[in-house]
């Protein structure tokens, strides 16, 4: 997996201050930052941008990254132009790759079950091809595995949004993996705005989850 900032509005917080600014009329200056974000008063987090490239993520990722709508656009590798002719990259999880003898489906030896299924669907998809079926048909074969680049253009808000559900550590393995990487790649340019980019315990001051890490308290406790 690899995330890149590849473009950012040049001095991000300074672009949030400044439209803040404008809502009371007042000097634009350093303290209006915490201000408006401890405060909820979101909308001129709008006003920074960032565009990453991520690559090297499962189907299965962005299937659920693309649920993310407000503030973000995205620009996937289609499977219906791109040809995957002598085999195509895909993620293992580790539960597969490294599991513990001792959990039952460790048993049936995982990692040759996936492997196996992975083998079977680079062949049929390279045997419907051949047969003359179109690339957007003979993809219907590839698995949520296969490997995909995928361009992300973010406000800052809405990237404040996705990483309350995506750092919770009862969140999907590969996506916190990916939002942690998008979260180094913004301490690069603005550590400031990188310290904001939490889980919803850090803002909710609880956990809302059934089953909670122990980070935070459990609601209602």
């Amino acid at each position: 997996m690899k995330v890149t900032l590849r473009r950012f509005t040049p001095d991000p917080e300074q672009a949030i201050i400044e439209s803040a600014s404008v809502c009371w009329k007042s000097v634009p200056r350093k303290q209006i930052l915490p201000h408006i974000i401890k405060a909820g008063h979101w909308t001129p987090l709008e006003f920074a941008q960032f565009n990453f490239r991520i690559e090297g993520v499962s189907r299965s990722l962005t299937h659920q990254l693309v649920r993310k709508r407000v503030g973000v656009a995205f620009c996937q590798e289609s499977q219906r132009y791109v040809k995957y002719k002598g085999g195509f990259e895909y993620v293992t999880p580790e539960s597969i790759l490294h599991c513990d003898p001792g959990v039952t489906y460790c048993d049936k030896d995982a990692y040759q079950v996936f492997l196996k299924a992975m083998r079977s669907a680079e062949a049929a998809y390279e045997q419907l091809l051949e047969l003359g079926v179109p690339g957007e048909d003979a993809r219907f074969v590839l698995p949520n595995a296969c490997c995909v680049t995928i361009d992300m253009a973010i406000n800052y808000h809405a990237l404040l949004d996705l990483c309350k559900e995506r750092l919770c550590s009862r969140a999907q393995w590969e996506i916190r993996e990916m939002v942690g990487l998008l979260k180094e790649e913004v301490e690069k340019v603005s550590p400031v705005l990188a310290e904001y980019l939490q889980p919803k315990c850090y803002w909710l001051k609880h956990c809302p989850e059934a089953k909670p890490c122990g980070r935070q308290a459990v609601s209602g406790q």
